[in-house]
């Protein structure tokens, strides 16, 4: 009996045994976790902070990337174009290209007006499929130049004027089977002696072609320009000497001892004629 007494309190203090050392055990692994994850803790704040620090970095180089891209590029696109804006033609080579086609082809080219009382009605076309879809082009450009304000030919008064007046004018372009018609009216009185005076302008330029490209149009009533004095307008090396447009590198010539660009040809033959009125020494 005895011997049985003593085998139980044996396996009871065994048992006790392994539990309290199974929780000393686990106890100290808890410690020495604690203890770990203590001594790695600063290592995975500097990670996380690196991180952080790289997301906002990334952040960062992306805003200032496209900040400083679209700031700086835009903002010298946008003075770019106002240059070229003060030179006539608003950053839109393409828009002189097709003029001087007109001009060139003007004998390919129809137009006729008729005065109304607020303004003009116009027909301008040609029997030529490449004229008439050169005529539409420039028609809608030039209707989209007028509403968003984006003069061209800015050493002509009567155009400046008519920029100017913008926002007094309306105008509708009906496309016809060989080129286009416009109506173009004002209830200004002023604007409407505008309107027809560079109507009548157009008209010029249809009837005479390149040699009248370049003529200056005064104001309704002025007097006529003194042409007598110096006449230029660009400095022939970014800007033509005869329009103040951008030049054609293409187009050149060798004039008071130094190498002059021009936005077209016919600006290269006026110049050559009588460089002093447009260049300076």
């Amino acid at each position: 009996m005895k011997n049985v007494i003593k085998n139980c309190l044996f396996i009871v203090a065994l048992a006790l045994s392994m539990i309290l050392g199974t929780q000393a055990f686990a106890q100290q692994q808890h410690q020495h976790e604690a203890q770990d994850n203590k001594s790695t803790q600063p290592q995975a704040d500097k990670k996380s902070d690196a991180m952080t620090c790289c997301m906002k970095d990334g952040k960062m180089g992306q805003g200032q990337g496209q900040g400083q891209g679209m700031g700086k590029g835009m903002g010298k696109g946008i003075q770019g174009q106002g240059g070229m804006m003060m030179g006539g033609m608003d950053g839109r080579p393409e828009d002189m290209q097709t003029i001087h086609m007109l001009f060139e082809n003007n004998t390919k080219i129809t137009r006729s007006v008729r005065n109304i009382k607020n303004g003009v009605e116009a027909l301008t076309e040609s029997d030529d499929p490449k004229i008439q879809a050169k005529i539409a082009e420039h028609t809608y450009a030039m209707k989209k130049r007028l509403e968003n304000r984006q003069p061209i030919r800015q050493w002509d008064p009567l155009f400046v004027a008519l920029f100017e007046n913008a926002d007094k004018i309306k105008l509708e372009v009906v496309q016809t089977k060989k080129g286009v018609k416009i109506i173009e009216t004002s209830n200004d009185p002023y604007v409407v002696k505008l309107i027809q005076s560079h109507a009548a302008g157009v008209s010029e330029f249809a009837k005479e072609g390149m040699p009248v490209m370049h003529k200056r149009h005064e104001l309704p009533g002025a007097e006529p320009a003194d042409n007598s004095g110096f006449l230029g307008k660009g400095d022939g090396i970014n800007t033509c000497p005869v329009t103040g447009e951008p030049v054609n590198k293409e187009i050149k010539a060798e004039l008071m001892g130094r190498t002059v660009y021009f936005c077209c040809e016919n600006c290269r033959e006026v110049v050559k004629k009588n460089p002093e009125k447009y260049l300076k020494p």
